[in-house]
Protein backbone atom coordinates (compact mmCIF):
# COMPACT_ATOMS: atom_id res chain seq x y z
CA UNK A 1 0.00 0.00 0.00
CA UNK A 2 1.67 3.69 -0.58
CA UNK A 3 2.02 5.51 2.00
CA UNK A 4 0.16 9.01 1.81
CA UNK A 5 0.73 12.53 2.88
CA UNK A 6 -1.08 15.29 2.72
CA UNK A 7 1.49 18.65 3.01
CA UNK A 8 -0.52 21.81 3.95
CA UNK A 9 0.59 24.71 2.20
CA UNK A 10 2.31 25.48 -1.29
CA UNK A 11 4.95 27.53 0.31
CA UNK A 12 8.52 26.35 -0.84
CA UNK A 13 8.73 24.29 2.10
CA UNK A 14 5.80 22.22 1.94
CA UNK A 15 6.68 22.00 -1.83
CA UNK A 16 10.13 21.04 -1.52
CA UNK A 17 8.56 18.35 1.03
CA UNK A 18 6.24 16.86 -1.50
CA UNK A 19 8.72 17.17 -3.97
CA UNK A 20 11.51 14.61 -1.74
CA UNK A 21 8.24 12.46 -1.10
CA UNK A 22 7.04 12.19 -4.72
CA UNK A 23 10.50 11.71 -5.73
CA UNK A 24 10.78 8.38 -3.42
CA UNK A 25 7.49 7.41 -4.68
CA UNK A 26 5.07 8.11 -2.07
CA UNK A 27 1.73 9.14 -2.84
CA UNK A 28 1.59 13.11 -2.17
CA UNK A 29 -1.47 15.72 -2.44
CA UNK A 30 -0.67 19.64 -1.41
CA UNK A 31 -3.57 22.15 -0.25
CA UNK A 32 -3.29 25.29 -0.94
CA UNK A 33 -5.99 27.91 0.75
CA UNK A 34 -4.27 30.47 -2.03
CA UNK A 35 -4.48 30.73 -5.61
CA UNK A 36 -1.04 30.51 -6.51
CA UNK A 37 2.26 28.80 -5.66
CA UNK A 38 5.66 29.57 -3.17
CA UNK A 39 4.26 31.59 -0.91
CA UNK A 40 6.20 34.55 0.27
CA UNK A 41 8.03 33.92 -2.74
CA UNK A 42 5.57 35.96 -4.59
CA UNK A 43 5.69 37.22 -8.02
CA UNK A 44 3.39 39.56 -10.13
CA UNK A 45 3.04 41.23 -12.99
CA UNK A 46 1.86 44.78 -14.51
CA UNK A 47 1.95 46.90 -17.36
CA UNK A 48 5.01 45.13 -19.29
CA UNK A 49 7.48 44.60 -15.56
CA UNK A 50 7.63 41.39 -13.34
CA UNK A 51 8.77 41.73 -9.98
CA UNK A 52 9.08 39.60 -6.75
CA UNK A 53 6.93 41.42 -4.00
CA UNK A 54 7.92 39.23 -0.81
CA UNK A 55 11.48 37.42 -1.19
CA UNK A 56 13.83 39.10 -3.87
CA UNK A 57 16.46 36.58 -4.18
CA UNK A 58 17.72 33.46 -3.05
CA UNK A 59 21.17 32.18 -2.63
CA UNK A 60 22.73 28.78 -2.92
CA UNK A 61 23.88 27.63 0.84
CA UNK A 62 24.00 24.01 0.73
CA UNK A 63 25.04 21.21 -1.80
CA UNK A 64 21.61 19.60 -1.27
CA UNK A 65 20.63 23.41 -2.90
CA UNK A 66 22.91 23.66 -5.48
CA UNK A 67 22.06 19.90 -6.82
CA UNK A 68 18.38 21.45 -6.57
CA UNK A 69 19.01 24.19 -8.72
CA UNK A 70 21.63 23.74 -11.22
CA UNK A 71 21.38 19.88 -11.77
CA UNK A 72 17.43 18.48 -10.93
CA UNK A 73 15.39 21.18 -11.84
CA UNK A 74 15.12 23.41 -15.43
CA UNK A 75 18.06 26.07 -15.39
CA UNK A 76 16.32 27.94 -18.35
CA UNK A 77 15.15 31.55 -17.02
CA UNK A 78 17.70 31.17 -14.22
CA UNK A 79 19.99 34.23 -13.60
CA UNK A 80 21.76 36.30 -11.83
CA UNK A 81 21.20 39.08 -10.10
CA UNK A 82 23.98 42.05 -10.94
CA UNK A 83 24.87 44.45 -8.42
CA UNK A 84 25.79 44.18 -4.56
CA UNK A 85 23.83 45.77 -1.55
CA UNK A 86 24.92 49.05 0.37
CA UNK A 87 23.50 49.17 4.15
CA UNK A 88 22.60 52.53 5.48
CA UNK A 89 21.86 53.45 8.73
CA UNK A 90 18.64 55.30 10.75
CA UNK A 91 19.90 58.71 9.47
CA UNK A 92 19.71 57.29 5.88
CA UNK A 93 24.06 57.74 5.47
CA UNK A 94 24.77 54.72 3.08
CA UNK A 95 27.64 53.32 4.17
CA UNK A 96 30.31 51.07 1.93
CA UNK A 97 30.46 47.29 2.65
CA UNK A 98 27.53 44.21 1.89
CA UNK A 99 25.50 44.52 5.11
CA UNK A 100 24.49 41.39 6.76
CA UNK A 101 23.75 39.83 3.74
CA UNK A 102 25.11 36.30 2.65
CA UNK A 103 28.06 36.20 0.52
CA UNK A 104 27.96 34.66 -3.07
CA UNK A 105 26.03 35.05 -5.90
CA UNK A 106 22.10 35.95 -6.01
CA UNK A 107 19.71 34.33 -7.92
CA UNK A 108 15.98 34.59 -9.13
CA UNK A 109 14.47 33.30 -12.21
CA UNK A 110 12.81 35.37 -15.68
CA UNK A 111 9.80 35.39 -14.70
CA UNK A 112 10.13 36.19 -11.26
CA UNK A 113 11.26 34.16 -7.95
CA UNK A 114 8.03 32.23 -8.18
CA UNK A 115 9.34 29.75 -10.44
CA UNK A 116 11.34 28.03 -8.05
CA UNK A 117 7.94 26.36 -6.72
CA UNK A 118 6.29 26.41 -9.79
CA UNK A 119 9.23 24.16 -10.80
CA UNK A 120 9.60 22.09 -7.84
CA UNK A 121 5.88 20.77 -8.17
CA UNK A 122 5.82 20.40 -11.94
CA UNK A 123 8.64 18.26 -11.57
CA UNK A 124 8.12 16.14 -8.71
CA UNK A 125 4.13 15.90 -10.65
CA UNK A 126 2.45 15.84 -7.60
CA UNK A 127 -1.00 17.60 -7.05
CA UNK A 128 -1.71 21.21 -6.27
CA UNK A 129 -5.17 21.65 -4.99
CA UNK A 130 -5.90 25.62 -4.91
CA UNK A 131 -8.48 27.39 -2.89
CA UNK A 132 -8.68 24.58 -0.35
CA UNK A 133 -9.00 26.04 3.38
CA UNK A 134 -8.11 23.12 5.83
CA UNK A 135 -10.32 23.54 9.24
CA UNK A 136 -10.14 20.43 11.37
CA UNK A 137 -7.72 17.34 11.60
CA UNK A 138 -8.57 14.18 13.02
CA UNK A 139 -6.82 11.19 14.05
CA UNK A 140 -8.29 7.94 13.01
CA UNK A 141 -6.59 4.87 14.49
CA UNK A 142 -3.05 5.39 12.71
CA UNK A 143 -4.39 8.03 10.06
CA UNK A 144 -5.23 11.23 9.50
CA UNK A 145 -8.44 12.94 7.95
CA UNK A 146 -8.96 16.30 6.93
CA UNK A 147 -11.84 19.13 7.11
CA UNK A 148 -12.15 21.81 4.90
CA UNK A 149 -14.41 24.36 4.17
CA UNK A 150 -15.64 22.24 2.16
CA UNK A 151 -16.42 19.69 3.32
CA UNK A 152 -14.60 16.64 4.40
CA UNK A 153 -11.03 15.62 2.10
CA UNK A 154 -11.85 12.23 0.47
CA UNK A 155 -9.36 9.75 1.85
CA UNK A 156 -7.37 9.46 4.55
CA UNK A 157 -3.36 10.07 5.16
CA UNK A 158 -0.76 8.39 6.56
CA UNK A 159 0.95 11.42 7.40
CA UNK A 160 0.34 15.11 7.48
CA UNK A 161 2.63 18.02 6.90
CA UNK A 162 2.20 21.73 8.39
CA UNK A 163 4.14 24.32 6.27
CA UNK A 164 1.95 27.25 6.90
CA UNK A 165 3.31 30.24 9.18
CA UNK A 166 3.35 29.19 12.53
CA UNK A 167 -0.04 31.33 14.30
CA UNK A 168 -2.25 29.86 11.06
CA UNK A 169 -1.07 26.32 11.72
CA UNK A 170 -1.46 27.08 15.24
CA UNK A 171 -5.17 27.81 14.22
CA UNK A 172 -5.91 24.54 12.22
CA UNK A 173 -4.63 22.41 15.55
CA UNK A 174 -6.49 24.09 18.02
CA UNK A 175 -9.94 23.83 15.74
CA UNK A 176 -9.15 19.88 15.82
CA UNK A 177 -8.89 19.84 19.71
CA UNK A 178 -9.74 18.82 21.99
CA UNK A 179 -10.58 15.02 20.27
CA UNK A 180 -9.05 15.43 16.96
CA UNK A 181 -5.73 14.87 17.64
CA UNK A 182 -5.76 11.38 19.18
CA UNK A 183 -3.13 10.83 21.90
CA UNK A 184 -1.15 14.04 21.01
CA UNK A 185 -0.37 16.89 23.33
CA UNK A 186 -2.62 19.46 21.07
CA UNK A 187 -2.11 22.01 23.85
CA UNK A 188 1.40 21.66 24.12
CA UNK A 189 1.87 22.25 20.50
CA UNK A 190 -0.76 24.84 20.13
CA UNK A 191 1.81 26.50 22.77
CA UNK A 192 4.57 26.31 20.87
CA UNK A 193 3.39 27.68 17.75
CA UNK A 194 1.88 30.23 19.19
CA UNK A 195 5.27 31.23 20.93
CA UNK A 196 6.49 31.78 17.23
CA UNK A 197 5.98 35.37 16.59
CA UNK A 198 6.32 37.36 13.15
CA UNK A 199 7.55 40.71 11.79
CA UNK A 200 5.05 42.90 10.04
CA UNK A 201 5.54 44.59 6.54
CA UNK A 202 4.73 46.40 3.40
CA UNK A 203 6.42 45.60 0.15
CA UNK A 204 5.66 48.67 -1.91
CA UNK A 205 6.29 48.80 -5.99
CA UNK A 206 7.81 52.33 -7.25
CA UNK A 207 7.42 52.10 -11.15
CA UNK A 208 9.42 55.69 -12.57
CA UNK A 209 9.39 56.97 -15.88
CA UNK A 210 12.64 57.28 -16.95
CA UNK A 211 16.40 55.72 -15.19
CA UNK A 212 17.06 56.08 -11.53
CA UNK A 213 19.92 54.18 -10.10
CA UNK A 214 21.11 53.34 -6.52
CA UNK A 215 24.60 54.40 -5.04
CA UNK A 216 27.54 52.74 -6.52
CA UNK A 217 25.45 51.05 -9.10
CA UNK A 218 24.16 49.00 -6.35
CA UNK A 219 21.20 46.27 -6.85
CA UNK A 220 19.61 46.97 -3.20
CA UNK A 221 20.47 49.16 -0.08
CA UNK A 222 19.33 47.38 3.50
CA UNK A 223 18.88 49.10 6.80
CA UNK A 224 21.05 47.43 9.19
CA UNK A 225 20.26 49.33 12.55
CA UNK A 226 16.69 48.49 12.17
CA UNK A 227 16.35 52.58 12.99
CA UNK A 228 14.73 53.16 9.60
CA UNK A 229 11.62 53.56 8.24
CA UNK A 230 12.72 51.35 5.38
CA UNK A 231 14.31 48.19 5.67
CA UNK A 232 14.97 47.28 2.04
CA UNK A 233 15.25 49.16 -1.36
CA UNK A 234 15.72 46.66 -4.76
CA UNK A 235 16.09 48.48 -8.06
CA UNK A 236 14.61 45.61 -10.11
CA UNK A 237 15.94 46.22 -13.34
CA UNK A 238 18.84 44.33 -11.63
CA UNK A 239 17.19 41.43 -12.50
CA UNK A 240 17.24 40.39 -16.67
CA UNK A 241 14.00 40.74 -18.63
CA UNK A 242 12.10 42.12 -15.80
CA UNK A 243 11.72 46.28 -16.55
CA UNK A 244 11.60 47.34 -20.04
CA UNK A 245 13.76 50.24 -20.64
CA UNK A 246 13.14 54.21 -20.29
CA UNK A 247 11.93 52.73 -16.68
CA UNK A 248 12.62 51.94 -13.34
CA UNK A 249 11.29 49.55 -10.83
CA UNK A 250 11.93 49.69 -7.42
CA UNK A 251 10.35 47.13 -4.27
CA UNK A 252 10.33 49.21 -1.30
CA UNK A 253 9.91 47.03 1.99
CA UNK A 254 8.88 49.34 4.90
CA UNK A 255 10.47 49.00 8.46
CA UNK A 256 8.53 45.85 10.60
CA UNK A 257 8.53 48.55 13.36
CA UNK A 258 6.84 50.96 10.89
CA UNK A 259 4.92 48.09 9.12
CA UNK A 260 2.97 47.36 12.44
CA UNK A 261 2.45 51.16 13.76
CA UNK A 262 0.67 51.69 10.06
CA UNK A 263 -1.05 48.72 9.05
CA UNK A 264 -4.67 49.32 8.58
CA UNK A 265 -3.14 52.54 6.88
CA UNK A 266 -4.80 53.63 3.73
CA UNK A 267 -2.27 51.86 0.50
CA UNK A 268 -2.45 55.70 -0.60
CA UNK A 269 -1.16 56.98 2.59
CA UNK A 270 1.44 54.20 2.60
CA UNK A 271 2.69 54.55 -0.78
CA UNK A 272 3.61 58.54 -0.25
CA UNK A 273 5.22 57.35 2.83
CA UNK A 274 7.55 54.98 0.48
CA UNK A 275 8.37 57.49 -2.31
CA UNK A 276 9.38 60.09 0.69
CA UNK A 277 11.67 57.88 2.04
CA UNK A 278 13.37 56.44 -1.24
CA UNK A 279 13.41 60.17 -2.44
CA UNK A 280 15.15 61.12 0.84
CA UNK A 281 18.13 57.86 0.70
CA UNK A 282 18.69 58.76 -2.69
CA UNK A 283 19.00 63.04 -1.98
CA UNK A 284 16.75 63.65 -4.53
CA UNK A 285 13.23 64.77 -5.39
CA UNK A 286 11.28 61.75 -6.87
CA UNK A 287 8.12 62.16 -9.32
CA UNK A 288 5.33 60.75 -8.61
CA UNK A 289 5.37 57.39 -10.00
CA UNK A 290 3.63 56.25 -12.86
CA UNK A 291 2.23 53.80 -10.83
CA UNK A 292 2.38 51.56 -7.66
CA UNK A 293 1.43 48.12 -5.83
CA UNK A 294 1.32 47.13 -2.48
CA UNK A 295 1.43 43.87 -0.60
CA UNK A 296 0.83 43.95 3.08
CA UNK A 297 2.80 40.54 4.45
CA UNK A 298 1.38 39.81 8.07
CA UNK A 299 4.08 36.68 8.47
CA UNK A 300 6.43 38.62 6.78
CA UNK A 301 9.58 36.28 8.34
CA UNK A 302 9.92 34.93 11.90
CA UNK A 303 11.52 37.00 15.09
CA UNK A 304 13.39 33.75 16.38
CA UNK A 305 13.13 29.95 15.87
CA UNK A 306 10.70 28.22 17.41
CA UNK A 307 10.63 25.17 20.02
CA UNK A 308 11.89 22.13 17.53
CA UNK A 309 11.33 19.53 20.32
CA UNK A 310 7.82 20.26 21.16
CA UNK A 311 7.26 19.87 17.47
CA UNK A 312 9.22 16.63 17.28
CA UNK A 313 7.22 14.74 19.34
CA UNK A 314 4.25 14.83 17.20
CA UNK A 315 6.29 12.99 14.79
CA UNK A 316 5.37 9.24 15.68
CA UNK A 317 2.14 10.57 15.15
CA UNK A 318 2.38 11.21 11.73
CA UNK A 319 2.54 14.62 12.21
CA UNK A 320 5.09 17.10 10.79
CA UNK A 321 6.09 20.56 10.86
CA UNK A 322 8.52 22.71 8.23
CA UNK A 323 8.98 26.33 7.38
CA UNK A 324 11.05 29.49 8.30
CA UNK A 325 9.55 29.51 11.82
CA UNK A 326 11.93 26.16 12.34
CA UNK A 327 15.17 27.98 11.42
CA UNK A 328 13.63 31.59 13.12
CA UNK A 329 14.83 33.42 9.56
CA UNK A 330 13.13 34.37 6.38
CA UNK A 331 15.45 32.86 4.43
CA UNK A 332 14.17 30.84 0.72
CA UNK A 333 17.31 28.33 1.09
CA UNK A 334 16.31 28.02 4.96
CA UNK A 335 12.64 27.23 4.24
CA UNK A 336 13.64 24.66 1.67
CA UNK A 337 15.86 22.71 3.79
CA UNK A 338 13.49 22.32 6.46
CA UNK A 339 11.19 21.02 3.69
CA UNK A 340 13.33 18.70 2.46
CA UNK A 341 14.33 17.92 6.51
CA UNK A 342 10.60 16.95 7.41
CA UNK A 343 9.81 14.54 4.13
CA UNK A 344 13.37 12.76 5.42
CA UNK A 345 11.30 12.59 8.83
CA UNK A 346 8.73 11.29 6.97
CA UNK A 347 10.34 8.61 4.71
CA UNK A 348 12.13 7.65 7.86
CA UNK A 349 9.13 6.93 10.19
CA UNK A 350 7.18 5.45 7.13
CA UNK A 351 9.99 2.64 6.59
CA UNK A 352 8.88 1.70 10.37
CA UNK A 353 5.16 1.31 9.64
Amino acid sequence: MNHRTAVIGAGLSGLAAAFRLAEAGHEVRVFEKSRGLSGRAASRSREGCRYDLGANYFTISSNEMARLVFQTLPTEGLTRIVGGILPFDRGGKILPGDGDRPHGSRWTYRDGISTLGKLLAARGGYPVENGVRLTRLERAGTRWRLEAEGGPIPGEFDAVLLTPPAPQAADLLEASLPDGLGGLDGEGLVAALRGAEYFRQFSVVLNFEGEFTLPGDAYALINTDRGHDLAWVARENGKAGRVPGGQTLFIVQMAPDWSSHHYDDAPATIVAEAVDGLGSLLGEALPSPVWSDLQRWRYAHPRGAIDLEALRSAAPSGLYFAGDALVGRGRVAGAIETGFSAATAILGQGAHR
